[in-house]
């Protein structure tokens, strides 16, 4: 019974006549709720007849949307509609669980996929793609997972370095020498206090944009990324 979990796990998933992207994410996340966001009803029975199969979870509960025609222009915002309508509904059933999204952006039509990361991107949902066996036969099916941090931290990421200039600046400092240290920092940023670097570095290190080797403390692609951007602009 849902309503009596803690906790929820859910599956938003565009498909298209290719089921086996589902079934990477079922056996990694082990949903009880998975939403299917079909072009046509065809596909979600398709799938639903290879979860039986495939028996990775018990009878999940299944939300389904269909959104026709999806190759047309008005498939992006149609779409969006329908992933909307499904987090108010899978939010309405699992009530005062915590929910653990989790987004596919591989399935279903190139639209479809667009629409899903562009849906997960605003919601702040956590994304996944999956990789066709065809191309992995020697992976594992929670192997041919991928998780894409890229979507939870982009945005955040970027509204920090241009909201804050403390932390871009710190982030520039970091990009800029070597650093061992954040007393390394203060050397640099003559304005800075420990108390307000230190801050600055661990919400650096929570998006994504630092990490800490053994050697010190790293800027990393994301980081390399928004930098490059924000100084174009």
């Amino acid at each position: 019974d849902l309503m009596r979990l803690s906790e929820v796990d859910v599956l938003l998933q565009p498909l298209g006549e290719t089921p086996g992207v589902l079934e990477p994410p079922i056996a990694s996340y082990k949903p009880q709720i998975i939403v299917l966001i079909a072009g046509k009803q065809e596909d979600i029975k398709l799938a639903k007849d290879h979860l039986e199969e495939w028996g990775h979870v018990r009878n999940p509960k299944i939300i389904e949307k269909i959104v026709e025609e999806p190759w047309t222009e008005s498939t992006l915002v149609r779409y969006m509609k329908a992933f909307d309508e499904a987090v108010n509904e899978v939010e309405n059933i699992a009530k005062d669980a915590k929910i653990n999204w989790h987004v596919g952006v591989t399935g279903g039509t190139n639209f479809m996929a667009i629409a899903s990361a562009f849906s997960a991107f605003t919601h702040r949902f956590p994304v996944y793609g999956s990789d066709d066996p065809k191309h992995t036969p020697k992976k594992t099916v929670q192997e041919r997972l991928i998780e894409m941090e890229l979507f939870m931290n982009l945005g955040p990421a970027f509204k920090e370095l241009s909201k804050k200039p403390r932390s871009l600046e710190i982030l520039q400092i970091i990009a800029n020498n070597s650093i061992p240290s954040q007393a390394e920092i203060l050397e640099h940023y003559s304005r800075g206090s420990p108390q307000n670097i230190s801050a600055a570095v661990i919400r650096l290190r929570e998006l994504s944009l630092i990490v800490q080797t053994d050697t010190g403390i790293e800027v990393t692609e994301l980081a390399k990324l928004l930098l490059e951007r924000l100084a174009n602009n």
